[in-house]
């Protein structure tokens, strides 16, 4: 008997799985488990779905240029456009260890020489012979100097100028002659160049208490554009390496010393950077306005339907706009706008929700809509009925591009804003 269980199990496992096997030849015939209509996708642009826009720029300005990432320097005659990163450093410590790790000290009494250390994080690739002109400032900038209140000093010869195009072209890229140099980081297409003063060009004043000044100036034989990394950008911002000359009983002796930048440390020894410009910013109007400098944020309302938020799978959204002027900026040159939603609506202040926002990429020509991407938005917005369906606008980076986009507001009825939503509706229950 053990011996017949043993042959007669699996016969009869094989026979219960012919009986449940499906005749695949013949036609399908599901009635009682198979939904009888289609899947079907709707594409629709809804309009009036947005009111309650509404843009934000001083004195609820998100980014000033001095809080901005990058410092820019333009000049576009032809645009009238000019804009000067500005930089002044801390303190110098006035004693400092003569042989280290002896923590024996000496007075600093003097400087050989400097590297005016900075960051450029950003160029138009189609310029050429791009030129950096090193000016000496006073000591009094902040974030209340003007273009105009610097015209004095941006008139004097510069301490130094330095061709950017031939210091990268140089063997190691040093120039022998100067002492300049760049180093080129291909990853992150940056340079970071170091440009050499004399204690003439960049004397150790005891009254400043070896505190510096410099603005940046840039030409180039076309239009000319190049942004500095400044503090915020990760510690990038521009410094200053001092040579200098230590008391040493009674004889000098010169030290190489990471001395100062335009870190914003505490204790009243505050470094600073930011740029000036010209012209001041357009005010914001009627229109809609996203990007710029002060940066300027757009809030938008949106009324989604309940058909689409609460029983669609949204495939594709799209925020569709209409211009006031075409999009700001070089023609060479496109930004991004990044769309958010927010957790609470309280206006200008609202808490921005890092989920699920949406990119767009932004190229300086001339075009008839707009058309922003708000796909996972609406997505975010379907899995969380209890979110406000109101997202905010900015620019990236912010603060630090004069490009930026004005479009027609919910108030201009015949431009007013668009959303442009495929979705699948949800599929109908089946009744048994």
């Amino acid at each position: 008997m053990r011996r017949a269980a043993k042959w007669l199990a699996p016969l009869c496992f094989v026979l219960s799985l012919t009986t449940c096997i499906e005749d695949l030849t013949a036609p399908g015939d599901c009635p009682a488990f198979c939904p009888t209509s289609a899947i079907s996708v709707i594409d629709t642009v809804i309009t009036g779905t947005v009111s309650g826009d509404s843009s934000f720029g001083r004195p609820n300005g998100y980014v000033d240029p001095d809080d901005a990432t990058g410092l820019l320097a333009a000049d576009f005659p032809s645009l009238g456009r000019d804009s000067r990163p500005i930089l002044r450093t801390y303190k110098l410590q006035t004693r400092m260890a003569l042989n280290p790790p002896d923590t024996t000290t000496g007075a600093v009494i003097g400087v050989d020489s400097l590297w005016l250390s900075f960051t450029v994080s950003g160029r138009d690739s189609a310029a050429r012979n791009v030129r950096l002109g090193i000016y000496k400032l006073p000591l009094a900038i902040d974030s209340s100097t003007t273009f105009t209140d610097l015209s004095g000093a941006f008139a004097a010869p510069p301490v130094r100028t330095v061709n950017l195009d031939s210091l990268v072209a140089q063997s190691g890229s040093r120039d022998p002659v100067t002492g300049d140099s760049v180093i080129v980081d291909t990853l992150n297409n940056r340079l970071r160049v170091l440009v050499k003063l004399d204690s003439a060009q960049a004397p150790l004043v005891a009254a400043d208490t070896g505190k510096l000044a410099f603005g940046i100036r840039v030409s180039a034989d076309t239009l000319a554009s190049v942004s500095v990394s400044s503090f915020e950008d990760r510690g990038q911002g521009p410094a200053v390496i001092w040579f200098v000359k230590v008391d040493s009983l009674g004889s000098s002796v010169a030290h190489r010393r990471l001395a100062t930048s335009t870190a914003r440390t505490p204790g009243g020894v505050n470094g600073f950077d930011g740029f000036v410009f010209l012209p001041s910013p357009a005010p914001i109007g009627t229109d809609m306005v996203v990007g710029g400098v002060p940066s300027v944020r757009t809030i938008m309302r949106l009324a989604v339907p309940r058909v689409i938020r609460d029983s669609a799978r949204i495939i594709l959204a799209t925020l569709e706009l209409i211009p006031t002027t075409p999009p700001v900026g070089i023609a060479a040159d496109s930004f991004q706008v990044i769309a958010y939603p927010v957790i609470a609506d309280f206006g200008a202040k609202s808490p921005l929700s890092t989920a699920l926002n949406d990119t767009t990429r932004i190229h300086i020509t001339p075009v008839d809509t707009i058309r922003l991407n708000l796909t996972n938005v609406l997505i975010n917005w379907t899995l969380n009925g209890a979110l406000p369906t109101t997202v905010f606008l900015r620019q990236v980076p912010e603060g630090a591009d004069f490009a930026e986009l004005r479009f027609h507001s919910s108030l201009d009825t015949p431009y007013r804003p668009r959303l442009h939503v495929t979705y699948a509706p949800r599929y109908p229950e089946v009744v048994k």
